[in-house]
């Protein structure tokens, strides 16, 4: 006969195993396009990192050696021989082999198309020798004279080239001896590279997040309601101590381990109110003892006081509280001695409590 109604077991996992799967599927779909746009920002600074690296290694005395050569349409095998262009390019291979780049170079504007080429780190087939032209995007081309002009590093979107197809580019200045900008250093990366990364990041990012929440449900599932919640209220206890919350915390189930540490949180909670009491008491005392010491050094010797004609307050002491009062009647003696209807009433005003007031008779 089967059992009634269904399994709690059955129950959790027909829940969960949709939610799961819906939310892998919004969460794959959400993150997507701010995936992208950070491998985008990723392959920009990359770019930009590269070229400005590139800029400040090329030696300036070379460069503008061969600057004039590609200028002067010098012949291309001999120059890429030459120890100037020798000992420049070769880092620059190194460097875009290193970071997976597609082209890395220098240039300089000019020529009968846009630029001249200087400096190609390329090998092969898609080689640029030195004094080669090419044909810029309206808006490679504005950022490149920017670049040239006030020196800061032009970064473009993803643009069509016919030669070279799709590539995002980043270019940074390069120097003369004499410290004026004189050319770019070009770093490019090829939109392939671009989605590649992207679709693995994707494709990881999916894996890693099925796979964890498929392990947060069954975690979630086993320790929640017996660790977490307690060790969350603990958290909040503490928290709360640290806040100046004096109160010990409330007891909660949990496993023994959590409840030892109440326990020590509890014993921490008291020690802190009894210091504080302590460390209060001790601050009171000590302000009274430093504040009469003060008064004391401050104050004249207690001694008689006329308040008005026919009337004299006398100390029955030397005490702290003595000065004061004698310094209150002095007081109050000018402020007698200047209005005659607070005169009058002097004995309602003169209150002694550490000395006498004592008429004398004339």
């Amino acid at each position: 006969m089967p059992p009634d109604g269904t399994p709690i077991k059955s129950l959790l996992w027909r829940t969960f195993t949709p939610a799961i799967l819906v939310l892998a599927v919004a969460l794959g779909a959400l993150v997507y396009n701010r995936l992208y746009d950070a491998i985008l920002d990723g392959f920009s600074r990359k770019l930009i990192a590269t070229s400005a690296l590139t800029g400040a290694l090329i030696d300036p005395a070379d460069h503008d050696f061969l600057i004039r050569a590609a200028q002067v349409r010098a012949p291309a095998e001999a120059v890429e021989a030459m120890p100037q262009y020798r000992r420049n390019v070769e880092p620059m291979r190194r460097i875009r082999r290193e970071l997976g780049l597609t082209y890395l170079y220098s240039q300089v504007l000019g020529g009968s198309k846009d630029v001249i080429y200087v400096l190609d780190s390329t090998e092969g087939e898609e080689h640029s020798t030195i004094g080669s032209e090419d044909e810029l995007t309206p808006e490679t081309r504005t950022g490149l004279r920017r670049t040239t002009t006030d020196g800061t590093i032009y970064v473009s979107p993803i643009e069509f080239q016919e030669q070279w197809g799709l590539l995002k580019t980043a270019a940074a200045p390069i120097r003369a001896r004499d410290g004026r900008i004189v050319a770019t250093a070009g770093a490019d990366v090829n939109i392939s590279v671009i989605e590649v990364a992207t679709q693995n990041a994707l494709f990881a990012s999916a894996l890693i997040g099925v796979a964890s929440l498929a392990a947060s449900a069954l975690v979630t599932f086993l320790i929640v309601r017996w660790v977490a919640l307690p060790i969350e209220g603990l958290k909040a206890d503490a928290l709360r101590i640290a806040a100046g919350d004096r109160a010990p915390p409330a007891r909660m189930a949990g496993p023994r381990e959590v409840s030892r540490l109440r326990d020590a949180l509890t014993d921490l909670a008291t020690h802190l109110i009894a210091s504080m009491r302590q460390a209060w008491s001790d601050t009171l005392s000590l302000d009274r003892v430093r504040n009469a010491s003060l008064l004391e050094a401050a104050l004249p010797p207690a001694g008689p006081v006329t308040l008005v004609e026919g009337a004299v307050w006398t100390p029955r002491d030397d005490s702290l509280e003595a000065r004061l009062e004698h310094r209150a009647m002095a007081r109050l003696a000018a402020r007698l001695a200047a209005d005659a209807k607070l005169a009058a009433a002097w004995r309602d005003l003169a209150k002694p409590v550490h000395g006498d007031v004592r008429e004398v008779r004339a």
